[in-house]
């Protein structure tokens, strides 16, 4: 018996998981209660800790409905909930991240497709991304992914950061170079998406029962 690369608090890691087929057979090989990985480059991120109800959840939460049903209702695409996988070969990326977009252009030119050997498994890249910060995860999504994004061709990549009293929304638009500019945020904090061609704006709203919870607001 092959022992494990790695063991992390009893979750075993194998050694085939270094390389990006291997880290996407083990993968498709997890059930839903195992923690959240992704795999860039030869890099290997795993979530341990449970997602805060302080900050995590509710903004993934609140951002992703508005998101799925402005999809609908621009008619312009589908909009993915976590947890859903995407592996893009060519840049070595394979990752959950906690919302994408796929254009309908993308969908029916291929340029992302379930993969055909296992339906939990999209391939190619999403045209818009999101990454909601958490304590451990903020060097991935502030650092690592703002490259590993732009490497896949994702053309926003957008960064979400309730943990302070102000919630920060940063949309990272593709440029030229293959590289990320930041849109500007204007003085009433809106940011505009040229993917969506809306402006948003994230806003906490009072707690209540010592719950948060978070509004995306969307203008045209």
């Amino acid at each position: 018996m092959v022992a494990p690369a790695l063991t992390v608090d009893g979750f075993e890691i194998p050694w085939e998981a270094r390389t990006l087929e291997g880290f996407r057979a083990w993968v498709a090989t997890l059930d839903e209660h195992a923690p959240l990985v992704s795999f860039a480059r030869g890099r290997m991120h795993v979530v341990m800790s449970p997602q805060s109800y302080a900050t995590h959840e509710p903004l993934v939460g609140a951002i992703n409905a508005m998101l799925r049903g402005l999809a609908r209702e621009l008619d312009i695409g589908r909009y993915f909930f976590p947890p859903s996988w995407f592996t893009h070969e060519s840049s070595a990326l394979s990752t959950e991240p906690d919302g994408f977009l796929a254009l309908w252009s993308s969908l029916e030119g291929g340029d992302l497709r379930i993969n055909p050997e296992r339906d939990t498994e999209m391939i190619g890249r999403p045209d818009m991304v999101l990454e909601v910060v958490s304590d451990s995860s903020r060097r991935k999504d502030l650092v690592e992914h703002v490259e590993d994004y732009a490497l896949a061709g994702v053309r926003e990549y957008w960064i979400v950061d309730g943990r302070a009293d102000a919630v920060s929304l940063r949309i990272l638009v593709l440029g030229a170079s293959g590289t990320y500019e930041d849109h500007p945020v204007d003085a009433d904090g809106w940011v505009r998406s040229p993917i969506w061609q809306r402006g948003f704006r994230v806003r906490r709203l009072p707690e209540r029962a010592g719950l948060r919870d978070f509004v995306l607001e969307i203008h045209a």
